[in-house]
């Protein structure tokens, strides 16, 4: 796992470690039941304070994206949601409403933006499928 630390972003570290595995998880990378690296050990390739890595480690459980099992360390969890459909809608929609906003202050056009989603999305082999 290659996480890369941007200083000069506006999201905090903890967040980037965050956004990355989730996108290993996406992209297959990193899948169900593999383990990640112990808190120390990332936080030494990183040259990071480890409470900075327990942060993003706590909050990928809370979200159900990793779970932590005492002295065997923290492992890739089984993908699904407990949330329902018009959460999970309420929560993707503002992320992008937020998408569009910045859409439109960089004078960015509907089709366009589409078509990157779109190209985004099959680089994650994203599906139609509907529950």
């Amino acid at each position: 796992m290659q996480i890369k630390i941007d200083n000069a972003s506006t999201r905090p570290i903890y967040q980037q470690i965050i956004d990355q595995i989730k996108r290993d998880i996406a992209l297959g990378r990193l899948k169900a039941a593999d383990k990640l690296p112990t808190v120390r050990q990332l936080a030494a390739q990183l040259v990071l304070n480890p409470n900075t890595i327990s942060k993003a480690y706590r909050q990928l459980e809370q979200d159900g994206i990793i779970v932590t099992r005492p002295g065997a360390g923290a492992y890739v969890a089984e993908l699904s949601s407990n949330l329902s459909k018009s959460v999970r809608k309420k929560l993707l929609c503002e992320q992008i409403e937020l998408l569009v906003v910045e859409a439109v202050h960089m004078q960015i056009d509907a089709r366009t933006l589409g078509e990157w989603f779109d190209g985004t999305a099959k680089k994650f082999k994203f599906t139609d499928s509907e529950e």
